[in-house]
């Protein structure tokens, strides 16, 4: 598995480039460029300090560029999904990928963009969604320990991204146990715990024979271009944030009594 080479200075204005194409929109507000530079740099300048969460973000993208690869080569194979799953498979790629995208633009480098699919695992619908069902396990328990390493740096905008990645992958879990027929889990509290360490889920993917594995190899992002259309929320928003007018008004000062 070798590192994908450093990305290059113009990347970022690529990245920009591309969300704003996009219309980015977020609780009815525009967000600019500027914002999403704002927390990339964030992210980009703590990593650069700590090689935990250096490490921590390279295993991120990987399993992003990962799922990305994955439901771009159901979409553009013979799987037969129907439409509802086909909807659903197109949303959740451009989901995938703004992740992907923001940890790219935050300096993280993928252990590899090629991965191995066997043909099996995407001969049909049912087979596609119970592949698929693993790897949403992996991305929801990744991200759990994505986000406490966010939290060991004590960043709170960094938490609160972490937080939001991992709801949307708890999402697609959801989902894809609903198009299985099988029953959504509500005999839990609070979701698995599956890493102490994000790079552990980078393991189990190679456990699972999608890196270095018997399987057809596929390269980043796949067969079929991402499609965001009706997509919202591409990139993060925390509560710093939140526009100036959406913010409780400043408590008036009480008045003095022996006036």
């Amino acid at each position: 598995m070798t590192p994908r080479t450093e990305r290059s200075p113009a990347l970022v204005d690529r990245v920009m480039a591309r969300l704003n194409r996009r219309t980015l929109i977020t609780s009815g507000s525009l967000v600019s460029a500027g914002a999403v530079l704002g927390r990339v740099d964030l992210l980009r300048a703590a990593a650069q300090e700590s090689p935990a969460l250096g490490n921590t973000i390279n295993a991120a993208i990987t399993l992003e560029a990962f799922v990305v690869t994955f439901y771009g080569a159901a979409r553009g194979g013979d799987v037969g999904m129907n439409d509802e799953v086909a909807q659903f498979a197109r949303a959740a790629q451009c989901e995938e990928d703004a992740h992907f995208h923001f940890f790219e633009a935050a300096g993280a480098v993928p252990v590899t963009t090629s991965f191995t699919i066997p043909k099996r695992q995407l001969g049909n619908q049912r087979s596609f969604l119970a592949a698929l069902l693993d790897v949403e396990s992996l991305l929801v328990g990744m991200h759990m320990a994505v986000t406490r390493q966010f939290a060991a740096g004590g960043n709170l905008r960094l938490v609160e991204i972490g937080y939001q990645i991992g709801a949307v992958e708890a999402q697609h879990l959801a989902l894809t146990r609903q198009f299985l027929g099988e029953p959504v889990p509500a005999d839990r509290a609070f979701a698995q715990w599956m890493f102490e360490d994000p790079g552990e889920a980078v393991n189990a993917l190679e456990d699972l024979g999608y890196i270095g594995g018997s399987g057809e190899t596929v390269s980043y992002p796949g067969p079929v271009d991402r499609q965001c259309r009706g997509i919202t929320g591409l990139v993060p928003e925390t509560t710093e944030d939140k526009p100036a007018d959406e913010l409780p008004p400043a408590a008036s000062p009480e008045p003095d009594a022996r006036a």
